[in-house]
């Protein structure tokens, strides 16, 4: 057992079901408001309900939740390629932990999950972009086992405020 787990005896990961939608999108909502500089969607965009793109990510069960006993502590997706030349390739995106579940294994756990779900599917590589001031995500990612690769310039522009995003991958045995 890691120190992780003892941590969080009650952690389940486990693929957000349709019915979990509202749980879903009110965790991204609280994503999206509380750092808009961490991921491509706006708060504006998604309060308008739930995107196309983000309810066929959940019908193909491909969004994961971590739940704390009956909290519902954080999230992260992973996308696939469809292009026949990219399809050893995927992404860890969404990643978001509440503020109360930091510090206790909960990423960490959702990241390792994520990279199971890879590693099932066949991919060779994973890849995600963090924000370049965004330390904490950056130090998780590579303790994950996560290099860096290079940097997207003004990846995001929030108002006048532009964010660089580091991008990383992480190959996967086989």
């Amino acid at each position: 057992m890691t120190d992780d787990e003892a941590a969080l005896p009650l952690l389940r990961i486990a693929a957000f079901a349709p019915a979990d939608e509202p749980a879903l999108h009110a965790l991204r909502l609280e994503a999206l408001a509380a750092h808009p500089e961490a991921f491509g969607a706006s708060l504006a965009e998604e309060s308008r309900g739930v995107p196309d793109w983000l309810a066929a990510h959940l019908a193909a069960g491909r969004i994961y939740g971590a739940w704390d006993g009956d909290d519902l502590a954080g999230m992260a997706g992973l996308w696939l390629e469809a292009a026949e030349k990219k399809r050893h390739r995927g992404g860890l995106w969404g990643m978001y932990v509440r503020p109360a579940s930091r510090g206790r294994g909960v990423g960490g756990a959702l990241v390792r999950h994520v990279l199971d779900r890879a590693a099932a599917a066949g991919l060779e590589q994973v890849h995600l972009g963090v924000g370049a001031g965004n330390s904490a995500a950056r130090a998780l990612y590579e303790a994950c086992g996560f290099v860096a690769y290079g940097t997207e310039p003004r990846a995001l522009k929030i108002g006048t405020a532009y964010v660089d995003e580091i991008l990383m991958v992480r190959r996967l045995e086989r």
